[in-house]
């Protein structure tokens, strides 16, 4: 699903670039939950159309965090060929709500 352009403008401007790198010094550069090289930085609480311009979501340090890609890629189920059953068997939809 592509990225809407105002997120994808959010992403490019002066104020994200800072938390961005901000982010990746205070963790000395390594995935927060790996320990391997840090290269994308999270939003844990998902950046919508809706909150970004709210700074307390999109730019507060709290929020961030950085992960390696195999990590960032398991925290959104990108790629993920693992199939999950509840307790009676039923398979479980893994795709998180967008």
């Amino acid at each position: 699903m592509k990225k809407p352009k105002v997120l994808h403008n959010f992403y490019k401007s002066p104020a994200w670039l800072s938390a961005r790198e901000l982010k990746i010094v205070t963790v000395n550069g390594l995935c927060e939950r790996c320990g391997q090289i840090g290269i994308e930085v999270h939003h844990k609480e998902r950046l919508t159309v809706d909150n970004f311009l709210d700074s307390s979501v999109s730019l507060n340090q709290d929020n961030l965090e950085l992960l390696c890609k195999e990590c960032h890629n398991r925290e959104h189920e990108r790629f993920s060929k693992e199939v999950r059953f509840d307790k009676d068997g039923n398979l479980i939809n893994s795709e998180k709500p967008k």
